[in-house]
């Protein structure tokens, strides 16, 4: 088959789409199927275009034997509404124009929501390419939005809904990440084709790992600390500000307990400003790492958090960090509820508190350094056993791929 990507984030950028979508690629290639992305250049999470890549309109290139597309856009290291909706809108009308120009004929258009408005060349290019369009949906738009206080209602969010809506009916296809999700979609359009794709985890590249010594005396950590880690996006999503009011609460209890935040974001100037105000010398800042890297990074950390903002829509959520915390076997905090909630604590790697609630996280941190290394160490077996049993992006993948050879015509 020959299938097109579209999506406004891949690598060398890090991140749970670019992983998730690079990782989808290279296993339908693996397969046999001839894929080409159309991208942005890369300019997140740091808000401008990654040095190489500057001054460029277009470029091609082949990463794991991936043909990559890659057109304009206006990146922006405002995080206010105007200036990401140029930056959205730019690579909208770029990679219209570059996907017309420079794109074969495809059997399938995958494109990634959010953001949303690239729907808008994915309907296009449909038409153009002769290709059934297939949405992925990581995240229910403008819900979210709505939810996140980035949008209020009027003509705006009454367009978005109507555009949402017409995106599902173009499409042949929508693969959802979350139960939430497909419901979501469901409730947009009832006769809306869905198929559920969740997030997964490279079993071989995350694994159970012995503590890496190299690793501890690179980040500094003291011998005896008792590291809690964070690795991902510094986000509105994340409510991050709630785990530095935690490590206050952690601080005035025990003083070898040691938060190491790992990663980049639009919040991340403004957690690193709040903890210095806070004299938080528990809390340590680590710029955002390669992701073959943070396997190894993982490995320094006792245990792990994966924290959610207290909005409704999050109730869906299923983080993909969570999953790369189970195949490495390292217990974490879950903070939020709903589907990611309940999948946490199914795995027997994770304890659940809710979402937004530094004294309740506080809590659970205290007592797992309380629990004895040999029960985390079970903990973590039992995570390692679950994802590889149900979120292996190997089986994920050939799963989404029979799928499309059965649209196809059982052409495969």
């Amino acid at each position: 088959m020959r299938i097109t990507i579209l999506t406004q984030y891949y690598p060398p950028e890090h991140g749970a789409p670019q992983n998730r979508l690079h990782d989808l690629a290279k296993r339908l290639v693996a397969a046999g199927d001839e894929v080409t992305v159309l991208t942005a250049m890369p300019n997140y999470p740091r808000g401008e275009v990654f040095r190489e890549y500057r001054g460029k309109l277009t470029a091609a290139e082949e990463l794991d034997g991936v043909r990559i597309v890659r057109s304009w856009i206006s990146a922006s290291k405002s995080k206010g509404t105007a200036a990401q909706l140029a930056v959205y809108f730019s690579f909208v009308f770029s990679s219209l124009l570059v996907g017309f120009l420079k794109l074969r004929r495809s059997d399938f258009l995958i494109v990634e929501s959010p953001p949303l408005f690239l729907g808008f060349t994915a309907i296009l290019l449909k038409f153009a390419k002769r290709a059934k369009l297939v949405t992925n949906v990581s995240d229910l738009w403008p819900e979210s939005a709505v939810q996140l206080g980035i949008i209020g209602p009027g003509i705006i969010l009454s367009t978005l809904e109507w555009f949402e809506k017409t995106l599902y009916k173009h499409s042949t296809l929508v693969s959802c990440q979350t139960e939430g999700i497909v419901g979501g979609v469901k409730k947009r359009l009832p006769e809306a084709a869905t198929i559920l794709f969740p997030n997964g985890v490279d079993t071989e590249m995350f694994t159970i790992r012995p503590r890496s010594g190299e690793i501890a005396e690179e980040l500094e950590i003291p011998e005896n600390a008792f590291v809690v880690g964070y690795g991902g996006n510094h986000g509105r999503s994340q409510a991050l500000s709630r785990v530095l009011e935690a490590a206050a609460i952690v601080r005035g209890s025990r003083g070898d307990i040691l938060f190491l935040l790992c990663g980049d974001g639009p919040e991340k100037p403004e957690l690193v400003e709040k903890a210095s105000k806070m004299g938080l010398d528990n809390v340590r800042f680590v710029d955002s790492q390669p992701r073959e890297k943070m396997a190894d990074i993982q490995s320094v950390w006792d245990i792990a958090l994966v924290p959610l903002k207290d909005i409704d829509i999050f109730e869906g959520a299923r983080p993909s960090k969570m999953f790369e915390l189970m195949a490495g076997g390292i217990p974490f905090v879950f903070c939020g509820k709903g589907e990611g909630a309940d999948i946490a604590v199914e795995s027997g790697c994770a304890v659940s508190v809710p979402p937004e609630n530094p004294a309740e996280l506080a809590d659970a941190v205290l007592r797992f350094a309380e629990l004895a290394f040999e029960r985390r160490r079970e903990m973590g077996a039992a995570g390692r056993r679950f994802v590889e049993e149900h979120f292996n992006r190997a089986r994920l993948a050939e799963n989404l791929r029979g799928s499309l050879a059965a649209i196809n015509g059982g052409d495969s």
